[in-house]
């Protein structure tokens, strides 16, 4: 067990550096997503989540930060809805931009066999500033995503790909999209670590390049 636990720990970090060292663009960015999920009965979930985002891969620079919590509840044939609450605050030249969010969720999830699963996520996001400083909107995100499960030895992994487009109602029309691609280290049952680079497309603006990766914890 302690040499199996060994392996999973150099691999992680074979595989953090490796991810590391891949990026060589201007617009480098590193995002820690840690979540807490709790079960409070077979319909109910209390979700927790923490994000902060750097101008640096190393995380010297960060530059936004959020606390996000709510409730999810479980529906018939694998669909859920969630309604959420997010704390932010992003530092700007010359001041901090306050954010107070809320967010209605609902997805769907479809197994295309033992391994492999298809999910769909849609969030509409009332977006709230303080003293102004930005104008208030509705955001919408449609999140859609393809899972599967690989098996290397002790080492169990949740690999992944998806795309997620952005629209609001200040330009009514998609601005921007995501790209994900990277796996979830299962590392015990309550606890997953998650790797993975986001490309996102904004309109107007460069390219970004960013390097996720968070605790899921589960209870």
């Amino acid at each position: 067990m302690i040499y199996a636990r060994r392996k999973l720990t150099a691999f992680l970090l074979i595989f953090f550096f490796i991810l590391l060292g891949s990026f060589s663009f201007p617009d480098d960015q590193g995002w820690i997503n840690n979540s807490l999920t709790i079960k409070i009965d077979p319909k109910f979930s209390l979700k927790m989540t923490n994000e902060t985002r750097c101008y640096d891969l190393t995380y010297k620079d960060p530059f936004l930060k959020n606390f996000q919590a709510g409730l999810v509840y479980s529906l018939p044939k694998n669909f859920y809805v969630a309604f959420l609450y997010k704390r932010e605050s992003t530092d700007k030249q010359v001041y901090q931009l306050k954010e107070n969010r809320l967010t209605f969720e609902g997805g769907w999830k479809f197994d295309l066999d033992k391994k492999t699963s298809f999910d769909a996520r849609f969030r509409t996001e009332i977006r709230s500033f303080e003293k102004s400083l930005s104008e208030n909107h509705l955001r919408f995100r449609f999140r859609l995503r393809l899972r599967t499960k690989v098996d290397i030895g002790q080492l169990h992994l949740k690999p992944f790909i998806a795309t997620e487009p952005f629209a609001d109602t200040i330009v009514d029309d998609i601005f921007r999209n995501r790209f994900y691609l990277g796996t979830v280290f299962v590392l015990t049952k309550n606890v997953d670590l998650v790797v993975n680079y986001i490309r996102q497309d904004t309109k107007g603006k460069d390219t970004n390049h960013i390097l996720n990766t968070g605790f899921e914890l589960k209870f």
